[in-house]
């Protein structure tokens, strides 16, 4: 009867999550005409906003004193977003097209892969707690000057009213997405703890995933809104605001782990998928379903590798 009920809530909340994906792009793409706000600047907000899982998992993991959970959780989300939200959005909608500038992808890419260089003394520090934020910081400013602004001009007194409501709709909408994300990982928790299965299977499956629940949702509904610029430029801030997270987890305490096969894993995988994702978004300008099946075969070769770790 249990599992029953909890596989019931579960689609409940799924329900939930995709209904407010839809009602945040509706509303910020309504916002973004009305404002002539660039997509490109609502999406570097959402990666931040629905980032908050990580950090609170990654929080609550510090202040259990096992923050090193954390940093595979965070490096882990990265490979998600391009490997598997990113490819099967790719498989799903064959075709998106990128602008191809790496004069603005390199350095996302160097700010997401610097935990890896930071952690090959197995230990982040303060001061490695301040250069991740730091070069956080310094890209997002980087990001600002190089679009030429976030392209804002002044609404017309008779939408004030409309972009009122429109973003007191995206902020509901964020909220839900938030909160259901966050009951699915805990329904599904208790779901997969009642069948026995391996706990450190459900941690790795279920955390890997469900933290990025919101990126998932908000990826999709883009794709099917017609929004592709918004869905791209969320995830690609959402995969770099996971080392400002780290950043500040590491400053609250230091974080020390073991540098072995499970570390390497991750560091080798991670360096394969932004490799892809450089090539496939440079090369011609766009990025097509072959590519999105490239992607998501590095990320089930990511879980294989990761299940025989377990054993």
């Amino acid at each position: 009867m249990d599992i029953a009920f909890n596989a019931a809530a579960l689609l409940f909340l799924f329900v939930v999550l995709g209904g407010s994906a839809g009602l945040v792009v509706r509303n910020i793409k309504y916002v973004a005409s009305a404002l002539h706000i660039k997509l490109f600047a609502f999406g570097i907000v959402l990666g931040l906003i629905t980032t908050l899982p990580e950090l609170s998992v990654g929080i609550n993991a510090t202040i259990d004193g096992v923050a090193a959970l954390s940093v595979g959780n965070l490096l882990s989300g990265i490979i998600v977003i391009f490997g598997l939200i990113l490819g099967t959005s790719l498989l799903i909608n064959r075709r998106i097209r990128t602008g191809g500038r790496l004069a603005i992808l390199i350095p996302e890419v160097v700010v997401m892969f610097s935990p890896v260089l930071f952690g090959l003394d197995g230990r982040y520090g303060l001061w490695d707690g301040l250069a991740m934020t730091s070069l956080y910081i310094v890209l997002i400013f980087y990001l600002y000057r190089a679009n030429h602004s976030f392209g804002f001009s002044r609404p017309q007194i008779l939408h004030t009213k409309k972009i009122a409501t429109a973003l007191l709709f995206s902020i509901l909408g964020i909220v839900f997405i938030l909160l259901s994300s966050h009951w699915i990982v805990e329904v599904t928790i208790g779901l997969l703890d009642k069948t026995h299965i391996n706990k450190l299977v459900i941690g790795a499956l279920v955390f890997a995933i469900g933290t990025n629940l919101p990126e998932i949702t908000i990826a999709i509904t883009s794709w099917r809104k017609r929004a592709s610029g918004l869905s791209l430029s969320h995830l690609i801030s959402s995969a770099f605001t996971n080392v400002l997270v780290l950043g500040v987890l590491t400053i609250m305490r230091p974080i020390t782990f073991t540098v072995g096969p499970a570390f390497w894993t991750i560091a080798v995988f991670l360096a394969a998928i932004l490799f892809l994702f450089v090539l496939f978004y440079a090369s011609g300008k766009k990025m097509d379903r072959r590519e999105g099946l490239i992607l998501v075969v590095i990320y089930v070769a990511f879980l294989i590798v990761n299940m025989w770790l377990l054993d």
